[in-house]
């Protein structure tokens, strides 16, 4: 038997025991190394009790790391012994999207976590193509930030093509903000980090960035942004905050022609969407939904070729068995990257 977390509404969660996974055709069971909260995570840790239940009892987690234990019948890519990082969409296979790589797009799409079982599990079962090795370089903590954060930044930084010549501001500094300024910073680029609570600011200098603003500093936060937009603004905005003020204040920092990805899923526009801000200053700004599972070779080979690490990420880690601890700490936003680990 294994262990897995499920979250159960209202803050609350269990640790419940499960079958051991048994692969099946084309794919594998991973044990896991290592398995890190996602802040979606806690839309369900989160949720009332009666919009949770309908799941039933899925295992929470889709930032996994592991080592492969067992395969089923066909696989090929990988073998017992091999160190994986886990894509954490499962598509059909079959449709235009699975062939192209984009399985989160696929109509029969499960994620992990959602409608199959996820990381923070002593085991997991997956499709052998989710399984993508991991370099020797690059350690189970790079592979679960991999599954999710690091994948997700990667994808939206391609779309506004950040490099030495640009000034990039990040809106937002939980894991995936954090992981924009590294990313942002490994590409050459002037960066100007853009949040709140001291932890987070603390670990985006560590990070790399060239300028911090504390945006809970009242009026001293807005001057800060004001000189920057009265110059000629930044080159490019990577927006993780999801509100409609993080919104406002990209499209004002933004200089004329400037460019923006937002890859949070918040509710931007309410009450201050301007789209003639948009269109008088001919601003570029793109939505970016996860990583493609064909980017994460080039993914891999960006963190190997300019030593990037996600542990100065990591604030706190935890077993399993202390996931309450753990899902507490994540809410009360007060740390950086939480990971469960495994001996």
């Amino acid at each position: 038997m294994m262990r897995g977390v499920v979250l159960t509404g209202d803050k609350k969660l269990i640790i419940k025991e499960f079958a051991d996974p048994i692969p099946g055709p084309n794919q594998v069971v991973v044990k896991m190394k290592a398995s890190a909260i996602c802040g979606s995570d806690m839309y369900t840790y989160r949720a009332p009790a009666e919009r949770v239940r309908h799941r039933g009892e899925v295992i929470q987690g889709h930032e996994p790391a592991g080592i492969v234990e067992s395969i089923g019948p066909g696989v090929t890519k990988v073998q017992p012994g091999d160190r994986v990082t886990i894509y954490h969409y499962m598509g059909c296979g079959h449709c235009e999207h699975c062939a192209a790589g984009n399985l989160m797009w696929c109509s029969d799409t499960r994620g992990l976590g959602g409608r199959a079982h996820g990381g923070h599990a002593d085991k997991i079962l997956v499709n052998e193509v989710n399984a993508c090795k991991l370099p020797d370089e690059l350690s189970f903590v790079d592979g679960a930030a991999i599954a999710c954060i690091a994948g997700t930044t990667f994808s939206a930084l391609s779309k506004i093509n950040p490099s030495g010549k640009d000034s990039v501001a990040v809106l937002g500094l939980g894991p995936v903000g954090l992981c924009g300024v590294m990313f942002a910073k490994a590409l050459g680029s002037r960066v100007i980090a853009i949040g709140r609570r001291a932890i987070r600011l603390d670990l985006a200098r560590k990070l790399g960035a060239d300028e911090i603003v504390d945006i809970d500093q009242g009026e001293a936060a807005w001057k800060a942004v004001s000189e920057i937009q009265s110059h000629k603004g930044v080159d490019a905005v990577y927006e993780t905050a999801g509100t409609s003020d993080a919104f406002w204040t990209m499209m004002r920092m933004l200089r004329k022609g400037g460019r923006a990805v937002l890859a949070s899923g918040g509710r931007y526009g309410e009450g201050r969407f301007d789209p003639g801000m948009i269109i008088s200053k001919q601003l570029s700004i793109f939505g970016s939904f996860v990583m493609p599972l064909w980017m994460y070779d080039d993914l891999a080979r960006f963190m190997v070729a300019n030593n990037l690490h996600f542990e100065p990420m990591v604030t706190h880690r935890f077993t399993i068995d202390q996931a309450e601890e753990a899902f507490a700490l994540v809410d009360s936003g007060e740390c950086g990257k939480v990971i469960f680990e495994w001996p």
